[in-house]
């Protein structure tokens, strides 16, 4: 199911409403199924992305790196080094090409605390 654009800008105006509402000493993880592909681009996203992510980045995925820029967030499913296996959870049928769409997003200060995801 694809969401439309007011949908899609609906949904990140509330997540970043629910992030900003939780105090900074507080822990925050937050966990989901964006369908985004983040992709690959550590260089352009360095306090985001780690060295370990698949694929291609698209719209979805951009707009979930921005919330996380701009709400200063960690993509930890991207820090550790695995085997896609493992990091992938659903593979396109034509393409039959894997991809990465499930997240484990916490705040930079609390990403020494993140160990595996």
């Amino acid at each position: 199911m694809t969401a439309t654009e007011d949908e899609k800008e609906a949904f990140y105006d509330s997540l970043n409403a629910v992030i900003k509402s939780v105090p900074y000493k507080h822990k925050l993880f937050i966990l989901g199924d964006f369908n985004a592909r983040v992709g690959r681009d550590y260089s352009t996203w360095p306090r985001v992305l780690g060295n370990h992510s698949v694929g291609n980045e698209n719209c979805n995925g951009s707009l979930l790196l921005q919330t996380c820029n701009q709400n200063e967030l960690d993509i930890t499913t991207t820090y550790f080094q695995q085997a896609n296996k493992y990091k992938t959870i659903w593979q396109h049928p034509r393409s039959k090409h894997w991809h990465m769409l499930d997240y484990v997003i916490t705040r930079h200060r609390n990403l020494e605390e993140v160990h595996i995801t």
